[in-house]
């Protein structure tokens, strides 16, 4: 049997074809789909010629239907709905509304707007998947420019040609101390007040946000006594309250700290710390479009009950 040529084939002539098919009769079928006759009779035949089988056995007073024509009858309505799916599918996808979201995440970014942010993606495109990738920064960039991460949330990331930066948040830095340790009882702490103290880090030379919190010690008249350095915020914190030193936190790491962790504000206050968005520029990903405008609306929201109360949200 010679090969089909599919480029014969067109919807319009398929679905001549099943109206006929349902009337058995040219002037009736011809009639729902607003035609003359001979056109159809036209099309129908050059179907068969295309098939190289008759489709209808015609009579002068009778259309039936050929063994070939109902087995036909049976497949075409799948193309249709083959078609259907293809363009609803098309659809979502253009929406962002299926798909996959590849995140980049350090661990202290798992704490207040962005797991909120992940369960409402979840909530408003229950069709997408997001995988979350805990990385350290600098791989969570080399993910991004070579394109197995479509977004990464951390803090001050560095610059770089072809990515852009959003900051999605900014919050108080604290310090996280021993419950029972003696600056445990003040209401609120110098960072001059540290200078004596055995500090536990995240890593230096590896975190920019390390950088800045050891540079900002430097700056308020010691060079801080770092008794050890880590990678997970839940390290850190685990060390503290095992009185291995204290710690420098944005203020939401409260939520992740075991009850022998006290944090204190710092007077004066330095610098908030902000949370980036980081993603390849003129990324067309309608997708990540719609995450990002989730984390901006719910900074909003944030935002403003922030306003409204003294206590901070995030």
């Amino acid at each position: 049997m010679d090969k089909l040529d599919l480029r014969q084939f067109n919807l319009r002539t398929l679905r001549y074809f099943l109206v006929l098919a349902e009337e058995l009769h040219f002037g009736r079928a011809a009639k729902r789909l607003n035609m003359s006759q001979p056109p159809l009779s036209q099309q129908i035949r050059q179907l068969e010629d295309s098939l190289g089988c008759p489709l209808f056995s015609r009579s002068h007073h009778n259309v039936e239907l050929t063994t070939a024509g109902h087995v036909f009858r049976e497949q075409v309505p799948a193309i249709f709905a083959q078609l259907e799916k293809a363009v609803t599918v098309a659809r979502q996808t253009a929406a962002g509304q299926v798909g996959r979201l590849e995140i980049g995440i350090i661990s202290s970014s798992l704490v207040g707007v962005v797991p909120v942010a992940l369960e409402r993606f979840r909530e408003c495109y229950p069709h997408t998947q997001w995988t979350l990738h805990e990385l350290p920064p600098n791989q969570q960039i080399e993910g991004l420019l070579e394109k197995r991460i479509d977004i990464c949330l951390f803090r001050m990331p560095p610059r770089h040609e072809g990515l852009h930066q959003e900051m999605i948040m900014e919050e108080e830095l604290m310090v996280a101390l021993p419950h029972a340790h003696p600056l445990a009882a003040r209401a609120s702490l110098d960072l001059a007040d540290l200078r004596d103290q055995p500090f536990v880090m995240f890593g230096l030379q590896k975190s920019r946000f390390a950088d800045f919190l050891y540079a900002s010690c430097v700056k308020a008249g010691f060079v801080p006594q770092i008794r050890q350095q880590v990678v997970e915020v839940q390290t850190l914190l685990s060390l503290v309250g095992a009185n291995m030193g204290v710690a420098l936190l944005p203020a939401s790491m409260r939520q992740l700290a075991q009850r022998n962790v006290t944090f204190r504000t710092i007077t004066p206050p330095l610098p908030r710390i902000p949370l980036y968005a980081i993603y390849r520029e003129n990324d067309p990903s309608p997708i990540l479009g719609n995450f990002l405008r989730i984390l901006a609306g719910l900074v909003e929201e944030n935002s403003k009950a922030e306003e409204g109360s003294s206590i901070p949200v995030i």
